[in-house]
């Protein structure tokens, strides 16, 4: 038996993927692996460089795209791992990341779930190792405009631990990324892995919430780093945000709400809706600015000189 069953669902991700897998397997590990690749029916060169560059791995075809929470099932069904770790294809583990995570585990028996500190490729901390959201993050979260303007507010530094708390000491967290995530096996099967109602976006709040309710815990070693190349899998902006609005609807309302008559209920799909809205149209305003933008800029000089006279006329 594995150790540990690394589980990559791509979809048309193919220089990333080599990337990911290549960190996997350039150096020696001290602990036994299986890695296992679903492919949500890419259509790039994905499947034919796995077959080429790594023989080694264990691909899983999909004549559809499943989604992200759908393909680590599979994924997951495939594998024979003690420990499964969910890893995005648009990561690059370091160093002797999947030992120091086996090893707290090993060490932890209390312990669920554990992830390592996923960053950025400047190494700045994305802060996806955070508490469960509350209803003042929809406007102080993790890529809102109030948190970048302040990065220091109450609010956001109890939501965004991994962010606040630059300590190489272990700590615990109420939920972590899906882009690493390792879970025992045995905890992933006794919560029924992820709800396959969430296509993309929040099943890693979803399954952390279900490890916390069977009284795992669940920690960040910060000492074991994974980069993030965030959000590389092709998608429309606008499906995006609408995917991602919903699946906090669908997490609020599954796990905080026990009735769709509770007020807060309406409260949440007005304020989701219109949210969900405002950004849409916001992105795309932005792309029409910046394609005006463009379109004056490739303009010859001959035709830019007339066009602004008659402008000031």
């Amino acid at each position: 038996m594995f150790k540990i069953s690394i589980i990559v669902v791509s979809y048309n991700t193919s220089d990333h993927l080599a990337r990911c897998l290549g960190s996997i397997y350039r150096v020696e590990r001290r602990v036994a692996f299986e890695t296992i690749v679903v492919d949500n029916n890419s259509q790039d060169d994905s499947r034919a460089m796995l077959a080429r560059r790594f023989p080694q791995v264990h691909t899983v075809e999909s004549n559809t795209n499943l989604g992200f929470a759908k393909g680590c099932n599979l994924g997951a069904h495939h594998a024979s791992g003690q420990y499964l770790l969910f890893l995005n294809s648009d990561t690059e583990v370091l160093a002797d990341t999947l030992e120091q995570l086996a090893e707290f585990l090993d060490q932890h028996a209390e312990v669920g779930v554990v992830t390592s500190r996923l960053v950025y490729p400047d190494f700045s901390d994305q802060g996806v190792a955070r508490s469960f959201p509350r209803p003042a993050n929809a406007i102080l979260g993790r890529n809102s405009l109030l948190t970048k303007w302040f990065p220091n507010n109450q609010v956001s530094r109890r939501y965004l631990l991994s962010r606040h708390n630059l300590s190489q000491v272990p700590f615990e967290v109420d939920w972590v990324s899906g882009a690493c995530l390792m879970i025992r096996s045995e905890v992933f099967k006794t919560i029924g892995g992820f709800d396959e109602r969430f296509f993309m976006y929040w099943e890693d709040a979803d399954l952390c919430f279900r490890v916390k309710q069977r009284a795992w815990k669940i920690f960040i070693v910060p000492e074991a780093k994974v980069v993030h190349y965030e959000g590389k899998s092709p998608s429309r902006k606008a499906r995006q945000i609408v995917l991602f609005h919903r699946n906090v609807y669908r997490f609020y309302r599954k796990n905080y709400l026990r009735s769709s008559t509770d007020p807060r209920n309406i409260l949440a799909i007005v304020v989701l809706s219109a949210r969900a809205v405002f950004l849409v149209l916001a992105d795309q305003l932005k792309r029409f600015v910046a394609k005006g933008t463009t379109r004056i800029r490739r303009m010859r000089p001959s035709r830019c000189i007339p066009q602004a006279i008659r402008l000031h006329r």
